[in-house]
């Protein structure tokens, strides 16, 4: 039942994401992803940015470097039903920074372009925003099992709680949640940042949305997705995703999110441009 990641067991729930994050090394500098899903659904982007990470990780020494940011360029959907080959180049061995950009190609075409910036700084980020006021997880109802088709369902290996915010009552899987992995915790073969990266595509472009307050919107697709690490992740506890939209036009709207731990700190900032697609 166990790997570690960051020097926790895994539970058997969270060992799927796992398995699914790990990546088979083919080449130098090249990988690919090791599990397919059902063919013709849409490849959940928070995976392929996750296993874009993985990718950039495995190019560094992870005893001197840690990621500190990310910025990722969806270019095409990806197809849950056929594996995808991860090349990177080196941008940047620096004393200080490495800099890697990854290529997600599928079927002879890109459908991810990621660059990641890895630091040897290993200050943390004392100064920071606080989480908003929200009732605890155990306070707050669970978010249902709405997940993208395709990939691994959420509710295997992560609990998620709803928010009551007065947002969208009728969709609560919309709205600001707290996550917490099944098991114990994570570590080894995939970097606890890389599990984050997965967690954070879900539901954040849903920010657009109930910030619209449109009705005529059948779906949304995710441009871009960038994040940037502010202290060590640790995945033992419930997680505190809060999200906002502070620019939402006729097409497009910025999605941004907020992951604290459980004690406040806040680990990582999240930001996604998302395009509204019109019922007809």
């Amino acid at each position: 039942m166990s790997t570690s990641l960051n020097g926790t067991t895994l539970g058997q729930d969270l060992q799927a994401l796992i398995d699914l994050l790990d990546l088979e090394p083919i080449d130098t500098d090249l990988f690919r992803s090791r599990h397919t899903g059902t063919p013709g659904k849409r490849l959940y982007g928070g995976e392929v940015a996750a296993q874009a990470l993985v990718a950039a990780e495995r190019t560094t020494d992870p005893e001197l470097v840690h990621v500190h940011s990310l910025h990722a360029y969806f270019l095409r959907p990806g197809d849950a039903g056929a594996r995808v080959v991860y090349r990177v180049d080196r941008l940047q061995d620096g004393r200080n920074f490495r800099r890697r950009r990854v290529t997600a190609v599928q079927n002879g075409e890109p459908i991810l372009c990621l660059e990641a910036s890895f630091t040897t700084d290993c200050s943390l980020a004392g100064n920071h925003d606080t989480p908003p006021p929200v009732p605890g997880p155990d306070e707050c109802p669970p978010a249902g099992d709405t997940f993208p088709n395709g990939s691994p369902h959420p509710a295997r290996m992560f609990e998620l709680r709803s928010i009551d915010t007065g947002q969208d009552a009728a969709h609560p899987f919309l709205r600001d949640l707290w996550v917490r992995p099944r098991g114990e915790g994570v570590a080894g073969r995939v970097s606890a940042p890389a599990v984050l990266t997965y967690l954070s595509d879900l539901s954040l472009a849903s920010a657009v949305l109930l910030a619209s307050g449109r009705d005529d919107v059948s779906h949304l697709t995710s441009l871009d997705h960038v994040m940037w690490f502010h202290n060590r992740v640790r995945l033992d506890d419930w997680l505190l995703y809060s999200k906002s939209s502070p620019s939402v036009g006729g097409l497009r709207g910025l999605a941004q999110g907020r992951i604290f731990h459980r004690d406040g700190t806040l680990i990582a900032s999240v930001g996604q441009e998302g395009l509204m697609h019109v019922k007809r």
